[in-house]
């Protein structure tokens, strides 16, 4: 059977920046912080649910995303330093980063 877990997270993830471009600036700060670690929240819930996924691995893996998401969100991490970011996140993952040895 295939896991279906990661879908629903891009899905979610793809719902929160929607969201979060129609918030208005006066509340932007603080809807980034919610808006995101709601999605890690649920994420969180729907990794550790899924038995064919490896937890500990993808929880970290979506907590990187979660702290990328949110500096590049907030103006802290340039568009540009977010993709590098990213790659390092993949090369990391990639390479057994989370998984005990």
């Amino acid at each position: 059977m295939i896991s279906m877990t990661w879908i629903y997270i891009m899905l979610l993830m793809l719902a929160g920046s929607f969201i979060l471009q129609m918030v208005p600036l006066l509340i932007y700060f603080p809807a980034v912080l919610i808006v995101n670690i709601l999605i890690f929240i649920i994420a969180f819930i729907l990794i550790r649910r899924d038995p064919y996924v490896e937890k500990r691995g993808n929880i970290l893996f979506m907590a990187g995303l979660t702290v990328i998401n949110i500096l590049t969100d907030l103006g802290i991490l340039s568009y540009l330093m977010s993709w590098a970011a990213f790659a390092a996140l993949v090369v990391w993952s990639m390479f057994g980063g989370g998984r005990g040895h």
